[in-house]
């Protein structure tokens, strides 16, 4: 009887055993197909890049003037070199899929220059954000996986319950944005490189703080991409019922609410307006322990002592509204904390320009305005990894 028994014992233990190996191997071939899903998708994106082999060397010739000179006067007896990069683009474009609305495509060999300087006037690029630049298609798919495998205790003879990885996907689809440049045409004729890094940084900075306050407030509708303010599931802190005074200890707040989530990690960071650094630097002693001497909290009032207070890097914008209203409370503003990387902006093919000298009251005072149009859109992989403070008072 007792040698029945232990045969008995001996065959549960074995069967348990096997049902744990194959659920371990069952896990670890969803992680596996997980894992070869983001290569693929990784894989996908950098065969979708648009260039012209063998010019990487010659885009310092290539005169944005000139080839808005061409574009508005049909004439490109001046613009051969530029013509020529056009029309490569044009025909590497629409061969991927992507057919001509009848302006130019910029070709990614040039384009790369203006993408930088949008890059520097951004303030998400800035703090970290994920940039996917050269997409082709709609839409484009990420996968990220929202559950994992759970643990349990387990009894004897007592069967392990199964847990799958959920995975779901992020959909970007193309939104134009775009900026409208007013130039002499004397100025175009001129083919100045001063002027032209003028008018490329005047694009870029229109451009950026668009994708900007798209990235931060976005509404998702109207043609917006939908930005951090409006993602389901993103952490708050509220500083008050009518809002009120921002401290210190509401950061602090923000980063626990990322501990929490386990979402603590990758670049995290500040954006806020900076009436938020001038009250932040303006809060003394005496507001929590009654010290008459009216002492600073930050000590020397210095920018490196600040940014040890704040314990991550920051970045300013004067995009967000300093009026917001709760309840009573009047001239309220926002804070963003969060892991940046987390941030996506994707970007389709290279920027679009048209020129006209007939739009307006162009045409009376001689000058020619360039359209540059660009698709984007914007998403956020895991909303558990920002903070938003929508409350703090702008005057205090």
């Amino acid at each position: 009887m007792l040698d029945m028994i232990k045969q008995l014992l001996t065959e549960h233990k074995e069967a348990i055993i096997s049902s744990v190996a194959a659920d371990k191997e069952t896990l670890l071939n969803q992680i596996s197909a997980c894992e070869q899903r983001l290569r693929e998708v990784e894989n996908q994106i950098l065969a979708r890049r648009a260039t012209l082999p063998g010019l990487e060397d010659e885009k310092e010739k290539f005169s944005f003037f000139r080839a808005i000179y061409a574009i508005r006067t049909k004439d490109w007896s001046n613009a051969g070199f530029e013509k020529e990069v056009f029309d490569g683009m044009r025909q590497k474009t629409m061969a991927m899929g992507t057919g001509s609305t009848g302006g130019y495509i910029v070709p990614t060999i040039y384009i790369a220059e203006l993408i930088e300087l949008l890059r520097a006037e951004s303030v998400v690029a800035a703090m970290g954000a994920s940039f996917m630049a050269d997409l082709q298609g709609s839409p484009v798919q990420i996968p990220r996986q929202i559950s994992g495998a759970t643990a349990y205790w387990v009894g004897e003879n007592i069967a392990i319950t199964p847990s799958d990885l959920a995975l779901d996907q992020l959909n970007l689809t193309p939104k134009k944005v775009g900026a409208l440049v007013k130039l002499s045409n004397s100025l175009i004729k001129l083919s100045n490189p001063s002027a032209e890094a003028l008018v490329r940084r005047d694009i870029a900075i229109a451009l950026a703080l668009k994708i900007d306050l798209a990235a931060l407030r976005g509404t998702g509708a109207s043609y917006q991409p939908t930005g951090i303010t409006q993602q389901d599931s993103i952490n708050t802190v509220a500083i008050g019922a009518s809002g009120g005074s921002i401290t210190f200890d509401h950061l602090l707040d923000m980063e626990y609410k990322l501990a929490e989530d386990n979402a603590l990690r990758g670049k995290l960071g500040f954006v806020f307006h900076p009436c938020v650094r001038r009250n932040l630097l303006k809060r003394k002693i005496a507001q929590y322990s009654g010290d008459t001497a009216g002492a600073y909290i930050v000590a020397p009032v210095t920018e490196e002592i600040f940014k040890n207070w704040l314990g991550y890097p920051y970045r300013m914008s004067t995009q967000i509204p300093i009026d917001l209203t709760k309840s009573g409370g009047t001239d309220l503003t926002e804070v963003y904390f969060g892991n940046w990387q987390e941030l996506i902006i994707g970007q389709w093919g290279g920027m679009e320009i048209m020129a006209s000298q007939e739009t307006s009251d162009a045409f009376e005072k001689d000058q020619t305005w360039v359209r540059i149009l660009q698709e984007v859109d914007i998403a956020v992989r895991h909303p558990q990894s920002f903070c938003l403070i929508n409350d703090a008072s702008a005057t205090s």
